[in-house]
């Protein structure tokens, strides 16, 4: 990258001499036929002594009159974009990341001032899309928490009748809990993911066996996945792992649990480890509903969510926690999804942590 940056500053400083020598070349030229011209003629503009510092003036005068305008003609053109660019870049500095500039040629090859251009729209489009981000999060976050506590408020307001039989007063107040574990979740993870982000959070690593954690995580989530009468198929022969045992058990549950959740009643998970010398593959695919293509391609930001109704339990931190987890793992996670033939979540941890 930094050499092909100084070859593009090379050759930019290359044409600004170029263009220099030009102009000097042609100022030389068309000065020397003024004077022949007029010494041809003996036209007389303005008395010259007769003397040779009078003409080396007067040949100075002109070089300086016909040079400055050629240079303004000829750079105008260079200088176009420039100001287009200096007028765009006011505007993101004011907050407006739509600005665009046309991506018109300025010379008959691809120049450097091109490539600014095109480098230039790059970023401002993706200032917007991070301006857009910080808008959602910001409209997520007020959306996330506003719901459970509105349903708190509600109901505690419902419990203050007099008249509610035992019956009814017990389901109310098993809502309001489920609103508050939800909001304890919700404060968690966004707690977890800045620290994460932050660096704030040390990766302790142990040496332990994944295959058992992941069985652990099942038996850890087996209310939800016997509600739904979902059958296992599990291949996980051992293995031994040096990472962060805490936080990889995160990834796990996140993953595991979506798994469960997007899968049909009476559906299965099949979950199979894969372990060479140094690296660890694990697989969990589901056959449920599925995800389309634009929904696998922000299924990893923060508080997305493809069911835009929001009618399914969580809050879309889970696999942007899981990815910032195993990225930091030195892993990475990739996803195979279609609509109505399920999901598969692929995992790739090497097997020493450095």
């Amino acid at each position: 990258m930094n050499r092909k940056r100084e070859k593009l500053s090379g050759k930019l400083q290359f044409k600004l001499v170029y263009l220099i020598f030009n102009i000097l070349l042609i100022t030389l030229f068309l000065t020397t036929v003024v004077f022949f011209l007029l010494a041809r003629f003996r036209i007389v503009i303005v008395p010259i002594p007769r003397n040779g510092f009078g003409y080396i003036l007067a040949l100075f005068i002109t070089c300086l009159i016909v040079g400055t305008s050629i240079g303004y003609f000829v750079t105008y053109k260079f200088f176009v974009p420039l100001r287009e660019l200096t007028a765009a870049t006011k505007k993101i500095a004011n907050g407006d990341f739509s600005v665009t500039i046309s991506e018109t040629d300025y010379s008959e090859n691809d120049s450097e001032l091109d490539t600014l251009i095109k480098n230039f729209n790059i970023m401002a489009e993706q200032l917007s899309k991070i301006e857009t981000l910080r808008s959602d999060f910001i409209a997520n976050v007020s959306h996330e928490f506003k719901t459970p506590l509105s349903t708190i408020q509600g109901y505690v307001t419902l419990l203050e009748d007099d008249k509610l039989t035992a019956e009814e007063r017990k389901h109310y107040i098993k809502i309001i809990f489920d609103a508050t574990t939800k909001l304890t979740n919700l404060t968690s993870n966004i707690l977890k993911i800045s620290k994460l982000e932050n660096q704030e959070i040390e990766f302790v690593k142990k040496e332990y066996n994944l295959s058992e954690q992941i069985r652990e995580t099942i038996i850890l989530l087996q209310a939800s996945w016997e509600k739904k009468q979902i059958e296992f198929d599990i291949d996980l022969p051992d293995c031994m792992i040096i990472s962060d045992e805490e936080l990889l058990q995160q990834v796990w549950m996140n993953i595991i649990s979506n798994s469960i959740k997007f899968s049909n009643d009476l559906g299965k998970i099949k979950i199979k480890l894969e372990a060479t010398n140094d690296l660890i593959k694990v697989s969990i695919q589901d056959f449920g509903c599925g995800m389309d293509e634009e929904t696998v391609k922000y299924i990893f930001d923060k508080f997305y969510q493809g069911d835009k109704s929001h009618s399914r339990e969580g809050n879309g931190l889970g696999l942007a926690l899981a990815k910032k987890i195993i990225n930091i793992a030195h892993g990475q996670i990739k996803v195979k999804s279609a609509l109505g033939a399920g999901t598969t979540m692929i995992v790739e941890l090497p097997v020493h942590f450095n």
